[in-house]
């Protein structure tokens, strides 16, 4: 049962073929945001899981209670189950959204830092400047921030990060903007948002850590194919924005 005011914060964790690491996950995170706040909402958008992720996600509701809820749909891919959370947060005039990924590389030890700050900027992004997870991620963030400031002017410290912090009123505007077949949507919202005179942006640094277990949703060997893609993704994005 939805309480008949809505709660402050919606957390919003995309989750897909992660039965390994969805409960450790779930729980670290509903129990360090408890620590700073009880009014929330934890939203697992489970994006067609073919594994058991959706039995954990339901035990998970039945030992948590109404806060946590779970959002089920055929599977669109990450970034479109992200926005799928942020509308949740419009229809239900949400204040805040805070966005993490279900394999355990967000640490929740951060979540604090950026909570405190939620009055001084409409978006706030943890920086992944620790990282746990190898030197070609590192390198493939420093490229991506590259391509984005090369092709389309737009400098975003880390476009794709999933530790992230939104008012929801400021966001709202664009989702309806960025393309259903835009598989990286929140690198599409991290440049919208970027190109706001209007929206200022801060800027935590974090940990971001090795795995719990799984495999991630995008494999170095496809990059190639990958930034083709977002090339043209952003591309139309720009110019549907522009219309």
């Amino acid at each position: 049962m939805v309480p008949s005011e809505p709660p402050t914060l919606l957390l919003v964790m995309p989750v897909f073929n992660e039965q390994a690491s969805v409960r450790k996950v779930v729980l670290e995170w509903f129990h360090e945001v408890e620590n700073w706040t009880e009014d929330f909402v934890f939203l697992a958008v489970n994006d067609g899981s073919t594994d058991g992720t959706r039995a954990i996600l339901n035990r998970l509701r039945e030992t948590l209670g109404p806060r946590f809820e779970i959002l089920n749909q055929d599977n669109r891919g990450h970034g479109q189950s992200c926005l799928a959370g942020y509308r949740v947060a419009v229809e239900r005039d949400i204040p805040y959204i805070f966005q993490i990924d279900s394999d355990g590389q967000c640490d929740p030890q951060f979540f604090f830092r950026l909570w405190r700050q939620r009055d001084e900027c409409p978006v706030i992004y943890g920086v992944r400047k620790y990282r746990d997870d190898g030197w070609r991620r590192v390198l493939a963030s420093f490229i991506l921030r590259c391509f984005i400031l090369i092709l389309f002017g737009r400098n975003c410290a880390d476009a794709n990060v999933p530790y992230r912090l939104m008012r929801t009123r400021s966001i709202a505007k664009y989702l309806d903007r960025i393309p259903e077949s835009f598989s990286l949507a929140n690198i599409g919202l991290a440049i919208l948002l970027r190109g706001d005179p209007n929206c200022r942006h801060g800027y935590v640094p974090i940990r971001f850590r090795e795995r719990y277990g799984g495999e991630p949703s995008v494999k170095l060997s496809l990059f190639g194919r990958k930034a083709f893609e977002l090339y043209r993704d952003i591309r139309s994005m720009l110019d549907r924005s522009e219309k």
